[in-house]
């Protein structure tokens, strides 16, 4: 039986749409082997929170514009309240401003002072009631990732911290005009270190903090 010219036509497109389907599934299962989880079993993040310690003490190599910007780059990755993303990041890197920096907090911060660059970890308070959780886990992620690339880091609290006349984070905002919305939680020091901790070591955990089902 002769198929028609209208026939024919509907079977191409019928053809071309099914070769589409077939092509955007290929590269789909391509893209998620590109981007697959690491194996199971890999012990690469614990190793890292292993060698992770608090350093306050930095050599005078400045930190590579890369290495900062892969950090504040995982740090941006970390989830956020209903995914509002309300973190924000300011870097200072001028030994002046590190200085006037540190000074916002009354009681001191020696490690921004000696850091070679100081991240200002603020959370847009207009996103959400849970920007100091946000706030925290963004900070928390950069810590780690300060570690992957062998920086030494440290926190240095800031909310509900006094200043010099009003609350820490309050002059940190009007030192470096930030909006009023704006809350600090923290200002992460980073530096080369001077030298190093020893590593936590797995079997010093104290797992008897761990409970399972029910507390014990």
């Amino acid at each position: 039986m002769a198929i028609g010219c209208k026939e024919r036509c509907h079977m191409k497109a019928i053809l071309a749409l099914t070769t589409a389907i077939a092509v955007i599934a290929v590269m789909g299962v391509s893209a998620m082997k590109d981007h697959a989880a690491p194996a199971p079993g890999s012990d690469a993040l614990l190793k890292i929170a292993e060698t992770r310690r608090s350093i306050r003490q930095y050599t005078s190599e400045p930190i590579s514009p890369e290495t900062i910007s892969n950090i504040i780059a995982i740090a941006m990755l970390a989830p956020s309240s209903y995914g509002q993303n309300p973190v924000e990041f300011v870097v200072v890197q001028e030994r002046e401003k590190l200085a006037r920096l540190a000074a916002c907090k009354r009681i001191g911060a020696p490690s921004v002072r000696a850091s070679a660059a100081s991240v200002v970890v603020m959370v847009d308070t207009s996103k959400g009631e849970l920007w100091p959780e946000d706030g925290s886990v963004a900070a928390t992620y950069l810590l780690l990732a300060a570690e992957q690339y062998g920086i030494g880091a440290c926190w240095n609290q800031i909310r509900l911290r006094d200043g010099q006349r009003k609350s820490a984070s309050r002059e940190i905002c009007e030192l470096l005009g930030v909006p009023e919305r704006y809350e600090v939680v923290c200002v992460v020091a980073l530096g080369h270190p001077k030298s190093r901790l020893p590593p936590h070591r797995k079997e010093d955990i104290d797992f008897a903090r761990l409970h399972m089902g029910k507390f014990k």
